[in-house]
C-alpha cells in the first residue's frame, strides 16, 4: 500500500522499521514488482524515486511473480520510451540484473527496444535462476543449475524461504529428482531429519495433481511423528472429490493415491474438512462405490454428519453397506465341528474417530461421542432398517443392552410397585378409614412417588433440552403432580372422585408406555401397533372431523326440540340433539354404529330422511370402514416387520439413555465422586484407552463371547509401524457369560446363526463363476504389474552392460 501510494516519504517511513520484510509478496508480487507494474508516463518520476528507495534498502530486482516474469521484463516489454531507458540503465549499472529469466524474456525485449544497450552474459547462478529453471525448463536443466549454484556458493545454503519455495514448486511440477536433490542433505536413514522442517502443503499438492510417485516418496521420507503434516487439509477428501466415476479405478491416479495413503498407519481416515465432511461422506455424496468400499475396508466411521446436519450413512447404498458388513464377519479358518471354531465380528466401522489414535483434537465439542448415531439413522431409514438384524449391528446392541439392562429393569420394578400400590390405594383406601391395609398401601405409594420425583429430577438434570422436547415427560410430570396431590392432601367427595379417576388413567397410561418399551418381540410390536393406529386415526379424523361437525350442526338444527318439548328428560335431550355439545357427542356415538334411530323424530321434516341417509352412507359406511381399513393395513404391515420393529424399539431405548448420559454436565460434575459405582460413559463400548475392536463367539462352547480390545498406539510418539492385531487382547465378556436371561440367550443364538449363514454363503460364492472371474482379473493385473517391473530391471541391466563404468 505504501508503494502504490507513489509517495517516497510514506515508503521511507515504513522502511525505517527493521521488522519489515521488503520482499514480502502480495498476490505473488513484491512491492518493487508492483511499482514496475504500475509505472507509466504520468507517474514515471515519482515511481522512479520509490524504485530507487526500495533498491537502496535491499529489494530484490530479480524477484519474479507467479508466472516467472521479472520486474525488468515488465518494464521493457511495454514500450521503448526514454524514461523507461533511464530506469533500465540505472538498474543495470547499479545492481545485478538477470535478464535471462523465462527463456531470456527480458534480454530479447531489450535487444528489440534498446539495441544500443550492451548486455553481458550471466555466469552467476542466483536463486531466481533456479526457480526459473525449475518452472520453465526441464528437470535436467534445473539439476545442472543447482549443481553450479552449489559450486559457486560452497559455504552458503539456500535461504529457508527460497528453499521451501523451490521444494513446493518441484512437488507442484511433479519433478521428483529435483525434489530429492533439494532434500538429500537432510535425509538420515531414509527419513527427513534436519532443519528447516518440511513445508506444509506438499501432500495436498500431490493429491490435487494425482502425482503417485511423488506421494509415495513423500510418505517414505516424512518422519513417523509428523502426523499433522500428513493429515493437513484432509487429503483423502481432496482425492475423493477428484475421482471420475466413469473412469476405470485401476487407471485413476487419485484412487491409486487413496490406496497409498490408506496403507499408511499415520493417515486419519475420518479427517474432516471445513464443511465437517469426511472422505467417506464425499464418496457417498458423489456415489463413488469403489471409494466407499476402500474407505470402509480401512475402518472409516460410518456415522457423523456434516456442517448442515446431513449424516454420512443416510445416503449410502444399503446393499453395498450390507456387503461390507458381511465382510466384517469372519472365522478362524477351523472346521465348524471343532471346539475352538470361532466366529469373529469386527466393529471397526463403528469406532468414533475421537477414540482413534490419529484423531486431530479440536476446541469444538466432539461430534462423534454418540456411538448409537449410525444405528439410529439405520432405524429411521426405510431402506436400511433391515440391516438392524445383521450380526454386526446386533452385537453392538447386545453389548449395550447388557450394560443398560440392570438400570432398565430396576426402573420397571419400581414403577410396577408404584402403579399397583397407588391404584389399590386410590380405588380401595382413598377417603376411607376402615380399610386394614390403607397405611401399608399409602407408605408404599409414597416411596414409589418419591422415586418418580427423584427419577424425573435426574432426567431433567441429565439433559434439559431432550427432556423438554419429549411429550412422555409431560405425562410423567402430570402423573407426579396429580398423584402427589392425592397422597398428600384430602379433598371433598366430588373433587376426590374427579382427581382419582384422572390419576388412575394417567397411572395406567404411564405404566402401559413403560411396559411397551420392553424389547421383547410381542410386547414392543403391540405397542407400536397401538401408537401407529392411534396416530393415523387422529390424522384422518382431523380432516374428516369437518364432515362430522357439519352433520352434528345439521342434526341439531333439524331435530332439536322446540317449545315445551325442551323440558323432557336428559335421555330425550341427548337423543334429540337438544344442545350443540350433546349433538357433537351424539354424532360421535352414531359414528361408531350406535344410532338409536327409533328416538329420532323424522316426522318433523321430510328432508330429515335424506340427511340421515347421507350420514349413513358417508359416515357409517364409507368413513368408518375407511378408518378400519387403515388400521388393518397398518397392523398387517407392523406384524410383517415385527422382528425389525422390536430391534428398532431397543435402538431408540438405548439411544435415549445414552444421549442423556453423554450430554449431561451434571453427571460429569459428580463423576469424580461416583466413578466407582456409576460413570457418565458407563454405556460406552469404545474409549481412547481400550478400544473394542471385535467380538468373538464360539458356537460350540455355548456361544461363549470374547471381547477383542486393541490398545491404540500414539503415532505422534511411536517410531515403528505397528502390525495389525499386534496389540490385540482378548478378555471374556463377563456380562454375556454371567447373564442367564432368556432374551439374551435367544438373541445370541440368532446372531450366531445369522453370522454362520453369512460365512456359508461366502464359501459357496467362492465356487461361483463371478467370483472366479474377479479372481482371474486380479491375477492378470498382478501379472501385468510384475511384467512391467521385470521390463524395467532388464532395461537397467542392459544399460549397465553397455556402460560398465
Amino acid at each position: 500500500m505504501a508503494a502504490l501510494s507513489l509517495d517516497k516519504h510514506n515508503l521511507e517511513a515504513l522502511l525505517a522499521d527493521r521488522r519489515i520484510n521488503i520482499d514480502q509478496k502480495f498476490e505473488d508480487r513484491t512491492a518493487l514488482f508492483l511499482l514496475f507494474e504500475e509505472i507509466n508516463s504520468e507517474n514515471a518520476e515519482s515511481t522512479f524515486d520509490c524504485i530507487k528507495l526500495l533498491l537502496r534498502y535491499g529489494a530484490n530486482i530479480n524477484e519474479t511473480n507467479a508466472t516467472s516474469v521479472s520486474p525488468i521484463a515488465k518494464l521493457v516489454e511495454n514500450g521503448n520510451e526514454a524514461w523507461r531507458k533511464d530506469i533500465l540503465v540505472y538498474c543495470l549499472e547499479n545492481y545485478t540484473v538477470n535478464v535471462d529469466l523465462r527463456q531470456q524474456q527480458a534480454r530479447n525485449a531489450i535487444k528489440k527496444n534498446y539495441p544500443d544497450i550492451r548486455l553481458l552474459s550471466m555466469t552467476e547462478v542466483m536463486v531466481e535462476v533456479l526457480k526459473d529453471k525449475l518452472v520453465n525448463n526441464t528437470e535436467d536443466d534445473f539439476l545442472k543449475a543447482y549443481k553450479e549454484y552449489n559450486r559457486q556458493n560452497p559455504a552458503n545454503v539456500l535461504p529457508i524461504e527460497k528453499w521451501a519455495e523451490l521444494l513446493s514448486d518441484a512437488v507442484s511440477q511433479g519433478k521428483l529428482k529435483a525434489a530429492q536433490k533439494l532434500v538429500e542433505k537432510q535425509i538420515v536413514d531414509g527419513k527427513y531429519n534436519g532443519e528447516p522442517k518440511l513445508p506444509s502443503g506438499l501432500l495436498v499438492t500431490c493429491c490435487n495433481r494425482g502425482n503417485v510417485p511423488m506421494l509415495e516418496w513423500l510418505l517414505k521420507i516424512i518422519p513417523d511423528h509428523e502426523v499433522a503434516l500428513i493429515n493437513e487439509e484432509s487429503p483423502l477428501s481432496l482425492l475423493v472429490k477428484q475421482i471420475d466415476v466413469s473412469k476405470d479405478k485401476n487407471k485413476c491416479p487419485f484412487f491409486k493415491s487413496m490406496q497409498i495413503l490408506l496403507d499408511d498407519p499415520r493417515i486419519e481416515v475420518d479427517k474432516v474438512d471445513t464443511k465437517k465432511c469426511t472422505a467417506l461422506h464425499y464418496a457417498v455424496k458423489f456415489k463413488i462405490e469403489h471409494a466407499q468400499e476402500l474407505l470402509l475396508a480401512k475402518g472409516a466411521y460410518i456415522g457423523g454428519s456434516d456442517l448442515f446436519g446431513d449424516s454420512t450413512i443416510s445416503d449410502m447404498d444399503s446393499f453395498m453397506l450390507e456387503r461390507h458388513l458381511d465382510s466384517c464377519v469372519t472365522s478362524n479358518k477351523r472346521k465348524t465341528s471343532d471346539e475352538d471354531y470361532e466366529v469373529k465380528i469386527s466393529l471397526t466401522n463403528f469406532i468414533p474417530p475421537a477414540y482413534k489414535p490419529n484423531y486431530t483434537k479440536t476446541d469444538e465439542p466432539l461430534p462423534y461421542e454418540d456411538e448409537m448415531q449410525p444405528i439410529v439413522q439405520m432405524a429411521k431409514s426405510s431402506n436400511m432398517k433391515r440391516l438392524l438384524r445383521h450380526p454386526v449391528i446386533s452385537t453392538i446392541l447386545l453389548q449395550k443392552w447388557l450394560k443398560l439392562v440392570r438400570f432398565f429393569y430396576f426402573n420397571l420394578v419400581m414403577c410396577t410397585i408404584f402403579s399397583c400400590s397407588f391404584t389399590v390405594y386410590v380405588v380401595f383406601c382413598y377417603g376411607r378409614d376402615d380399610v386394614p391395609f390403607k397405611v401399608f398401601a399409602h407408605i408404599v405409594s409414597i416411596v414409589g412417588w418419591i422415586y418418580l420425583v427423584f427419577r424425573e429430577l435426574i432426567q431433567f438434570l441429565l439433559n434439559r433440552r431432550f427432556y423438554i422436547r419429549s411429550l412422555d415427560n409431560y405425562l410423567e410430570v402430570s402423573l407426579i403432580l396429580t398423584s402427589g396431590a392425592v397422597l398428600l392432601w384430602d379433598f371433598d367427595d366430588q373433587t376426590r372422585r374427579v382427581v382419582s379417576s384422572c390419576v388412575i388413567l394417567l397411572c395406567a397410561v404411564e405404566f402401559t408406555l413403560l411396559v411397551g418399551t420392553l424389547p421383547f418381540l410381542s410386547i414392543s410390536t403391540h405397542m407400536v401397533m397401538l401408537k401407529t393406529v392411534s396416530r393415523n386415526f387422529l390424522k384422518c379424523l382431523v380432516l374428516y372431523s369437518i364432515i362430522l361437525l357439519a352433520f352434528a350442526l345439521s342434526f341439531y338444527t333439524l331435530f332439536r326440540p322446540t317449545g315445551s318439548a325442551q323440558d323432557d328428560g336428559d335421555d330425550d335431550q341427548f337423543n334429540q340433539f337438544g344442545e350443540v355439545p350433546l349433538a357433537l357427542v351424539k354424532i360421535v356415538v352414531m359414528f361408531t354404529g350406535e344410532f338409536e334411530a327409533a328416538n329420532i323424530k323424522f316426522q318433523q321434516s321430510s328432508l330429515s330422511y335424506v340427511i340421515f341417509t347421507l350420514f349413513l352412507f358417508f359416515v357409517s359406511i364409507v368413513l368408518f370402514n375407511l378408518i378400519n381399513g387403515l388400521a388393518v393395513s397398518d397392523t398387517a404391515a407392523i406384524k410383517a416387520e415385527s422382528e425389525i420393529i422390536s430391534i428398532m424399539q431397543k435402538v431408540f431405548l438405548i439411544n435415549k439413555y445414552e444421549n442423556a448420559l453423554k450430554q449431561s454436565t451434571f453427571i460429569k460434575c459428580v463423576d469424580q465422586h461416583l466413578k466407582r459405582y456409576f460413570s457418565w460413559n458407563s454405556l460406552q463400548l469404545f474409549s481412547s484407552v481400550n478400544m473394542l475392536e471385535a467380538v468373538a463367539v464360539k458356537p460350540n462352547k455355548n456361544n461363549a463371547m470374547f471381547i477383542s480390545i486393541k490398545k491404540p498406539v500414539n503415532l505422534h510418539e511411536a517410531n515403528e509401524k505397528v502390525e495389525d492385531g499386534q496389540l490385540l487382547e482378548r478378555t471374556p465378556n463377563c456380562f454375556a457369560e454371567c447373564c442367564t436371561m432368556t432374551s439374551r440367550n435367544d438373541m445370541g443364538g440368532k446372531v450366531v446363526k445369522y453370522a454362520q449363514e453369512i460365512l456359508k454363503s461366502r464359501q459357496e460364492n467362492v465356487e461361483s463363476i463371478e467370483y472366479r472371474m474377479s479372481r482371474m482379473e486380479q491375477h492378470m493385473e498382478s501379472m501385468v504389474n510384475e511384467q512391467k517391473e521385470l521390463n524395467k530391471l532388464l532395461k537397467s541391466f542392459a544399460t549397465t552392460i553397455r556402460n560398465p563404468k
